[in-house]
C-alpha cells in the first residue's frame, strides 16, 4: 500500500487548516491523544477513498492510541506536521 500518499493528503489538509485564521491554535490546544486519533482517522478515511479509486491496494489501519504511551503520542503529533516538500520528500 502507498501509505505515504494518504499521509501526504492529510498533511496538506492540516497545513490548510493551520493556515486559516485561528484554526492552528484550536488544533494545537487539543489533547495530543485526541489529535493523533483525529489525524489517524483522516488518513484511514483518505485511504478508503484512494482504494475505491484504485490508486492504492490496501486501506491504512489507524494506530491504536490507547496502547501508546504519552511520549509516543506527543512525538507522533509532529509526524503529521512534516512538510515533505521542504524536506525533499523525506519523513
Amino acid at each position: 500500500m502507498n501509505e505515504k500518499l494518504a499521509v501526504s493528503v492529510v498533511r496538506a489538509i492540516i497545513r490548510d487548516i493551520y493556515g486559516r485564521y485561528g484554526m492552528e491554535q484550536y488544533f494545537r490546544s487539543t489533547e495530543p491523544r485526541m489529535l493523533v486519533n483525529i489525524y489517524e482517522k483522516w488518513i484511514h478515511v483518505v485511504s478508503i477513498e484512494l482504494k475505491k479509486a484504485g490508486v492504492i491496494n490496501e486501506i491504512y489501519e489507524p494506530l491504536n492510541t490507547k496502547e501508546m504511551n504519552f511520549i509516543d503520542i506527543v512525538n507522533r503529533v509532529d509526524y503529521y506536521l512534516i512538510d515533505e516538500e521542504r524536506k525533499g520528500g523525506r519523513e
